[in-house]
């Protein structure tokens, strides 16, 4: 069964409204501990402001935060994936526009976001990257693919979040890199990031 993007996202997304200051908007973001906020006006999303856009726009730029509204530095047109589409298409649309973040919408509303991590956990995304000419993987994106995807052999690494149905595949407990002392370290990450977004 092919996933589609509603099994991988995050359905809790935290949002900011466009005329709220960058300042305002790291607050936020430290609280949450999160890259990224979906921008909204008037209940609607419009855009999104990750990391990069305030290191870019606003710290190298030297603009105030304090002066400067999420709305003059946020990445839009708001480029978004639906639902029911399949992963490989979100990551597709990814590569094409060298992002890592897409929200979902559904009829016009935000239902969910998902990152390039969620996606290439999954064996659909390892096996399309099997065919993908891997020089051609945007620079930024080089990294996250690294960890779950080894160009040289062209096969996916041993992860114990590369899933299927929600289960691990291949998980090596103890041998693998990911495992600390009695844990998978990435699996106990990830529970206390979806523990802060739920909270």
């Amino acid at each position: 069964m092919t996933l589609k993007v509603k099994d991988v996202m995050v359905g809790e997304v935290v949002t900011i409204e466009a005329n709220v200051t960058v300042r305002e908007a790291v607050r936020l973001m430290n609280d949450h501990e999160i890259g990224c906020l979906v921008v909204v006006q008037d209940g609607k999303p419009v855009g999104i402001i990750t990391e990069r856009d305030m290191l870019k726009r606003v710290l190298v730029a030297t603009r105030d935060p304090r002066a400067v509204e999420v709305g003059e530095v946020m990445s839009k047109p708001l480029l978004f994936m639906e639902p029911e589409k399949e992963i490989e298409e979100a990551v597709k649309l990814m590569f094409k526009h060298k992002i890592k973040k897409l929200p979902v919408l559904e009829n016009g509303g935000l239902v969910g976001l998902v990152t390039l991590t969620d996606l290439i956990r999954s064996p659909e995304v390892i096996k399309w990257l099997e065919g993908f000419p891997l020089k051609e993987t945007p620079r930024r994106m080089k990294t996250v693919i690294d960890v779950y995807f080894d160009p040289a052999r062209r096969l996916r690494k041993r992860c114990p979040l590369t899933t299927e149905g929600g289960l691990s595949l291949s998980c090596q407990e103890r041998k693998c890199m990911w495992w600390l002392e009695d844990e998978c370290a990435v699996l106990k990450l990830t529970k206390q990031l979806s523990n802060i977004v739920q909270q």
